[in-house]
């Protein structure tokens, strides 16, 4: 009765899991924004987004627009 038991539980996850992975892996890519503008970068723009994260996201990526590209160095 016991072992039996034990099947149907695992029986049951499998197919949790298989159905999760399913859908994790079918799902439709991320949006990723567009690149920013110098207009878009001003303060006052980055203050007129009302919501919050887009808020965040633009304000980093006109920061590390910004940013000066390093030249990636090898340690050795």
């Amino acid at each position: 009765m016991k072992s039996r038991l034990n099947h149907v539980i695992a029986i049951a996850a499998a197919i949790a899991l298989g159905a999760f992975a399913y859908r994790s892996f079918t799902g439709k890519p991320v949006r990723t924004a567009p690149p920013t503008t110098a207009a878009e970068c001003t303060p006052d723009a980055i203050r007129q987004v009302r919501d919050t994260l887009e808020r965040s996201i633009l304000s980093a990526q006109c920061a590390k627009r910004q940013q000066p590209i390093e030249p990636a160095t090898s340690k050795n």
